[in-house]
């Protein structure tokens, strides 16, 4: 797929990169923590590309819905194809929410046996940044296709 006319929103790629940056410091932590580190880093990294690619873009759109601005009809084919192959692997993405979730609690635990604070709080972050892209950013990337559809089926 080209670039698409819209980006995922700086906030959430700022968190990513945030993320990415604690998870490299875990895995130069040693001992059991850094092991437990590699496991997240194995099963995360691949998730927060196909989130990049497809689930998070649409949400760069955000702002002009809620302002009732234009949009191209490429903008809305691309929001609506992103959202539409969110929803073909959406039981996949949360699958390997579930995955990391076991892998974050792993590296807690090591975390608190070998008293390394810092990994420890990455993990309850990034456990908590999985339950909002659950509960919050997934649903609305899968309205957003929903709506733009209705949108282009009305001729707006």
């Amino acid at each position: 797929m080209s670039s698409p006319s819209f980006a995922t929103p700086s906030s959430i790629l700022e968190e990513h990169k945030h993320l990415h940056h604690q998870l490299d410091e875990a895995l130069a932590s040693g001992g059991k923590t850094e092991a437990s580190a590699r496991v997240v880093a194995d099963a995360l990294l691949p998730h927060f590309e196909a989130e990049e690619a497809y689930a998070m873009p649409p949400l760069g759109l955000l702002e002009f819905i809620a302002d009732d601005r234009p949009l191209s009809g490429k903008q809305m084919d691309e929001a609506i194809k992103m959202a539409a192959q969110l929803q073909a692997h959406y039981e996949q993405m949360i699958q390997e929410h579930r995955q990391i979730q076991s892998a974050l609690k792993a590296l807690a635990s090591a975390a608190r046996q070998e008293h390394k604070p810092e990994v420890l709080a990455f993990a309850e972050a990034l456990m908590l940044h999985a339950q909002n892209e659950e509960q919050v950013l997934y649903p609305t990337t899968l309205l957003i296709g929903k709506y733009l559809k209705l949108r282009q089926m009305s001729g707006q």
